[in-house]
């Protein structure tokens, strides 16, 4: 169950509009409702404020993990770009 620190966390690493992201990545894992339908964005958020649900839960984790994994690239090639930029800029 995710509470409210969780959820708090997990904001502010994927973003305002996280239940497309998170049904996006359900749909990609072949994971679907009983009735085999892409679970609503309604469902995601009533998980993200409290609800159980191991399945999304677990989808939420994995774009956390993602979303992680692209800011620490991003973060790196800024930093590359700076040291170039700073080396030119002592010749």
């Amino acid at each position: 169950m995710i509470n409210k620190s969780d959820r708090e966390s997990i904001k502010s690493v994927i973003g305002h509009p996280y239940a497309s992201l998170i049904q996006k990545e359900l749909i990609d894992s072949n994971e679907f409702n009983k009735v085999g339908a892409p679970y609503s964005k309604g469902h995601i958020t009533n998980v993200m404020n409290g609800e159980k649900h191991k399945i999304i839960e677990a989808a939420i984790y994995r774009v956390v993990k993602k979303c992680l994994k692209i800011q620490k690239k991003r973060r790196f090639l800024i930093n590359k770009k700076n040291a170039d930029v700073t080396a030119i800029s002592k010749l």
